[in-house]
């Protein structure tokens, strides 16, 4: 890992309770949560998007149920192969490391 520039920073109780709760269950020390959260955050603030997180939950959601519609009516025999490897990069590119 690069080296780390250490910054004080303030958190609320409740900001402290979640952070420690979340980290706990990932298993992760908290301020690698930290720093995992602030790479997701990051690049939306950058490009002025802001960072709505309710609005790109929907809209992960509805695209995720709308491939899947399209998939079953148009190739339903590709929908549970699909799945599984969507299941699996996910495990591959997205679980924790350690």
């Amino acid at each position: 890992m690069s080296r780390l520039i250490q910054r004080n920073i303030y958190l609320t109780p409740a900001q402290h309770q979640r952070i420690e709760a979340l980290a706990a269950k990932e298993g992760l020390p908290q301020a690698d949560l930290i720093r995992k959260l602030i790479d997701i955050a990051l690049p939306f603030a950058e490009t002025g998007e802001g960072v709505n997180f309710g609005r790109l939950v929907t809209l992960v959601e509805f695209s995720s149920l709308a491939l899947d519609t399209l998939i079953h009516r148009l190739s339903p025999a590709d929908a549970d192969p699909l799945l599984e490897r969507a299941i699996q990069f996910a495990r591959q590119y997205h679980a924790p490391q350690g």
